[in-house]
This record gives C-alpha cells, sequence and structure tokens, in this order.
C-alpha cells in the first residue's frame, strides 16, 4: 500500500500532539516561578544576521539583551540571568537551546530585529513556536532558519530538519506545545509594551517555526523590533535611544509576567529613562557663582524630599479631559503628564514606597492593570531611583 507524505506527517504530528497534552498535564502540576531567565542575543560572529545601511543586526541584539541583563538585575535581584552569548560570537540554534536547558532556566527571551527584501514593512511583532495556519509567517521563519546551513553537520544536529522544508518546519513546531500557552502570554505582554512605548506599526503575536525556539523546555519567545530594512525604523532602532526602548520594553513585560505567574511581588514598570548628571550639565549654563543658595532650609528641599510616588491608570496618544469616563471611578482626580511623546494619567500620591504598594492595592479594585510610577518634582524618573534614593 503506498503511503503518502501527507499521511506520514499527520501521523506525526497527531503522536507528538498527544505525547505533549501528557507532558503538558504533569508540567502544569509543578510550581511556577521565574528564578533563572535566559536572554538569547540573536546571530553573531560571521552571522550578521540583517544588514541595514548604518547597523548590523547582531550588534543591536548583543546590546539589548545585555541592557535587559542588567535591568533585570538591578530590579530582580532574586532572579538569575544567563546570557546565550555576552560578545560577538556565532552561537548554533541548538546550541542556544542547550544553553537554556543546562540553566534550568524557567523563560527564554530571544532578540532580533526584522528585515525584508523591500524598505516598506515596518512594525514590531513577538513570536511563539507553533504552526502558522495561515502560511504568511513561514518565509520569517525560514529565513532566521536558513543560519544552521552555516555549522557543521547541522542535518545530524536537528535530526533532520531540512532548510526550506515546510514539512520538517510544522513538525519542529510542535515541541514546543507544552508552553505555548505561557509562552503567548509573555508575547503579547511584550507586544503591548511595543506599542504602548512606540508609535511602530502592531504587528501582533504570530507563531512561527523558529528553531532557535525549538530545544528549549520552557517558555520561550522571540522578539522582532522593528525593521532595520526600513530606512526610518532602522535608525530609530540602531540609536542609544531605541535600544534602550527595546530592553524597557522586555524588562516591563518580563516583570509583569513575572508577577502573573507567580501570584505575588510588586510589577515594576521602568518609565523613559532621565539623562545623566553630566548630560544634565552638559546642556544646561553654569550656575552664577552670585547667585547665593536660599538662607531658609524649609524653602531648599533636597531632591529626595520632593520624591513622590503615583498610580499611573491610563494611557494615551491624545490629550483627554480629566472626567473622561476612561478613568472610571477617578473621574477628575487624575494627574497629567507627558513622557514618550504619550498623555499619561495617574491618581494618588504617597511619599514612601511602603505607602505607594498600599494606595496601588487600592486603585487595582478598580483598574486592574494599573502599575506605580515615580516622580522627582514634576519629572518622572525610574521607579527603581525612587526606592534608591526614598525607599
Amino acid at each position: 500500500m503506498k503511503v503518502s507524505k501527507h499521511s506520514v506527517l499527520v501521523f506525526c504530528t497527531l503522536s507528538i500532539a498527544c505525547f505533549l497534552l501528557l507532558r503538558t498535564a504533569n508540567a502544569q502540576n509543578a510550581e511556577i516561578g521565574i528564578k533563572t531567565v535566559v536572554i538569547d542575543a540573536g546571530h553573531g560572529g560571521h552571522d550578521a544576521g540583517a544588514v541595514g545601511r548604518i547597523y548590523k543586526e547582531k550588534d543591536i541584539n548583543l546590546d539589548v539583551a545585555l541592557q535587559l541583563g542588567k535591568l533585570i538585575g538591578e530590579n530582580c535581584p532574586d532572579v538569575k540571568v544567563v546570557y546565550t552569548r555576552k560578545t560577538d560570537v556565532f552561537i548554533g540554534l541548538a546550541e542556544r537551546g542547550d544553553i537554556a536547558n543546562k540553566a534550568k532556566g524557567d523563560l527564554f527571551i530571544s532578540i532580533h530585529v526584522n528585515s525584508v527584501g523591500s524598505s516598506t514593512p515596518s512594525g514590531v511583532s513577538a513570536y511563539v513556536l507553533g504552526v502558522d495556519q495561515t502560511g504568511k509567517n513561514l518565509s520569517e521563519a525560514m529565513k532566521e532558519n536558513d543560519v544552521i546551513a552555516l555549522e557543521d553537520d547541522y542535518s545530524a544536529k536537528y535530526e533532520g530538519y531540512k532548510p526550506g522544508s515546510a514539512e520538517s518546519f510544522i513538525i519542529f513546531s510542535l515541541m514546543q506545545y507544552a508552553h505555548q500557552s505561557q509562552s503567548y502570554l509573555l508575547a503579547d505582554m511584550v507586544q503591548r509594551q511595543f506599542t504602548s512605548q512606540t508609535k511602530m506599526k502592531d504587528r501582533g503575536v504570530r507563531q512561527a517555526g523558529f528553531l532557535v525556539l525549538w530545544k528549549t523546555a520552557m517558555p520561550s519567545i522571540l522578539a522582532e523590533f522593528g525593521f532595520i530594512s526600513n530606512p526610518a525604523e532602522e535608525k530609530f532602532i540602531g540609536s542609544k535611544q531605541g535600544r534602550q526602548t527595546y530592553a524597557r520594553c522586555l524588562f516591563n513585560a518580563f516583570s509583569e509576567y513575572k508577577v502573573r505567574c507567580e501570584g505575588r511581588g510588586t510589577r515594576i514598570v521602568l518609565d523613559e529613562p532621565q539623562p545623566s548628571d553630566e548630560e544634565r550639565d552638559a546642556a544646561q549654563p553654569a550656575e552664577p557663582e552670585e547667585v547665593a543658595a536660599p538662607a531658609d532650609d524649609a524653602l531648599a528641599a533636597s531632591a529626595d524630599e520632593r520624591i513622590v510616588y503615583r498610580v499611573q491608570i491610563a494611557s494615551s496618544d491624545r490629550k483627554l479631559p480629566k472626567n473622561s469616563a476612561s478613568f472610571g471611578e477617578y473621574r477628575g482626580q487624575v494627574r497629567e503628564h507627558v513622557a514618550g511623546g504619550k498623555y499619561k494619567y495617574c491618581v494618588g500620591e504617597a511619599s514612601s514606597y511602603r505607602e505607594a504598594l498600599s494606595l496601588q492595592t487600592r486603585v487595582r479594585r478598580k483598574i486592574g492593570d494599573a502599575f506605580l510610577v515615580a516622580f522627582l518634582g514634576d519629572e518622572p524618573i525610574p521607579l527603581s531611583e525612587a526606592r534608591r534614593r526614598r525607599p
């Protein structure tokens, strides 16, 4: 009896799915906790990734990965950070997954920027490993996967995966099924950060068969922050501000995911970084020597005394009236400030972090995704800086 390739594919698919359903049931019994996060800077070494007019993808990816790891280390000291690479070296796709598994990672984040043959496409997207039912993401995944041809003996290492083969692509996509729901949760959080922190087009959360996600035995995502093939987006994503924005978006999503999975702790949201003291000094003229400090100490409040915490309940591309229905029960009570080109609205005020957490709890009873922000006077500052100055 002649057996078609399609029949073999269906049988393999069903067999793998049944196995992974059992694996999922067992995994759900394990306690969820984020103790180790593995950060993967895509490409490296002789694999430059996508190359734009100014920047190379491998360099952007590595810079963002190191920034993200630093943010996690500073704000989540209970989490161990593992990198698949910390320098400009080539690491095979399967080896990246092996690094994550040996580290017993609880989360895998692969950092990339997008590219196509045209300068028109734009936008941000986040991927999970899965079967793309429409076929729209097939070319993007295969393009990333084709770098295995740079590895020695890739046919044995990837257990039969053939570059350009849709059949092996689909089978390998099923291997992350046990972690798909958690992966999708993180990818959705990343995508919401991308679209709220930038004006780039929202390309959504997608499924595709990226081999770099295949061997990771943990929730895993691949992030694509803009198109290096688009000159306008390349200029932004390659800049210092763009790379900081990318890392900050990933951290904010990670913090939200960690709190959601563990069911405890406080979500940390980092806002746009403020200029350093050196940058402030360079941007402002020196104060004339004849200007004396105020004699009244009460009028010369220190920076620490002017730090306050508030709870952000809304953000908008356009200015909203203070009595907008968008604020629910907090209509007429909001404070407005502008950051990152967006109008942001906060309620309440606390002078200490402990009081702020209590305030956040009360506000979240009405608005579930509300979160803390900190201010130095009227200027927003990173929450981590506020906690160092006024715990």
